[in-house]
């Protein structure tokens, strides 16, 4: 496919800085920062533009903080106007590398997600079920191990290398990339908790929370993506981030299995976690939240306490006067949205015999 030009003129345009601007902002009006940048909207975009052609812009500094659910994550949030950088440069290769891409790959891009890749992997099983010889098939569960924390950043440039050969493209992504004031990495085997900020490493790693972290790890696996697809052939092959999942033949299952790790190691120098497993592809099977089986997809046992306890956490904030109504409503019908795709009878019933809001000073007049 033939790379991207003329890169510094799209990126930096003031159109293209405006319409980064309005999606950077986009739920966000209310906050601080937001409504600072937006006071002198043109200046500051004026000042971003400027600082970007002049080849002077530097990231500024992170926010870092930890997010328990579903495992712990070290977190990183730029400030708002480096999200407009971000958000510049993902408005011009988005559609590009987004083409790029295999069907089945759903993490992070437009009208995929969670849903549609367990969705995917249903209807694969269900195919599959349905052969005389069903018994003899079986998916191969990957996880990638520590993957946003490992990622080389030599490889992730040369990725880049294959978008554009635009010299001032390479550097801008080079600076966000590879920053000297921040390290990104984990050595092998260490967890997040367990490494303190001295020992983390500068050259590999990216922050959880960017842009273009997002983008840059899809553009990184891509390239495992395209082997499983055309080298290994694989036709039923669907990945949703670092979670990857491949229905085979059971007597190929082992060999398929070792040339993913070792293509994974050799050539992006990633490893697969220990979680990765092969099971029947007749049986249920974890994936991106969800139980997936022939017969339909359940929530996890693990997911719907999670549920339970934030709706009961977020009746107490609004019994407490600490949030507002909409904000519940809102949560409530994302949480109705998950259970409608799937078999979640019991929860929707439990929601509704248990979610009663009421505010105390109501319950106290009702007393």
């Amino acid at each position: 496919m033939e790379k991207l030009h003329n890169l510094k003129e799209r990126i930096c345009s003031y159109d293209n800085l405006f319409e980064a601007y309005i999606s950077a902002a986009k739920g966000k009006g209310d906050r601080a920062e937001v409504v600072r940048f937006s006071f002198d909207l043109e200046e500051n975009l004026f000042q971003i533009q400027k600082e970007l052609v002049d080849g002077t812009y530097k990231v500024g500094p992170y926010r870092e903080f930890y997010v328990r659910y579903p495992k712990p994550r070290l977190v990183m949030a730029l400030g708002f106007r480096d999200r407009v950088v971000q958000w510049a440069i993902y408005r011009q290769i988005d559609p590009y590398v987004d083409k790029r891409f295999i069907t089945h790959s759903y993490g992070c891009r437009r009208d995929k997600g969670t849903l549609a890749a367990a969705e995917c992997l249903m209807n694969w099983m269900r195919q599959i079920s349905r052969k005389p010889d069903a018994d003899s098939y079986c998916i191969i569960k990957g996880d990638i191990s520590k993957y946003f924390y490992r990622v080389d950043h030599e490889i992730v440039m040369d990725c880049y290398r294959e978008i554009s050969d635009d010299e001032w493209f390479l550097w801008l992504m080079g600076v966000i990339v590879n920053n000297p004031d921040v390290p990104f990495g984990l050595p092998v085997g260490m967890n997040i908790d367990d490494c303190p900020r001295e020992n983390r490493l500068y050259s590999v790693g990216q922050p959880i929370g960017n842009l273009t972290s997002q983008e840059t790890a899809n553009i990184y696996l891509d390239r495992f993506d395209q082997w499983c697809k055309h080298t290994l052939g694989l036709r039923f092959y669907v990945r949703y981030m670092d979670d990857f999942c491949a229905i085979v033949k059971k007597s190929d299952a082992k060999k398929t299995m070792e040339a993913m790790t070792d293509f994974l190691r050799e050539r992006l120098h990633l490893d697969m976690s220990r979680k990765a497993r092969i099971v029947q592809a007749n049986r249920d099977t974890e994936f991106v939240g969800f139980m997936v089986s022939a017969h339909g997809l359940r929530l996890r046992k693990k997911t719907v306490y999670h549920i339970k306890r934030s709706l009961k956490h977020l009746k107490n904030q609004y019994a407490d006067l600490v949030i507002d109504f909409d904000r519940v409503k809102d949560s409530i019908i994302c949480y109705y949205g998950m259970t409608k795709h799937c078999n979640a009878h019991y929860l929707e019933k439990w929601i509704a015999e248990n979610i009663i809001l009421q505010r105390k000073d109501r319950q106290d007049a009702d007393h």
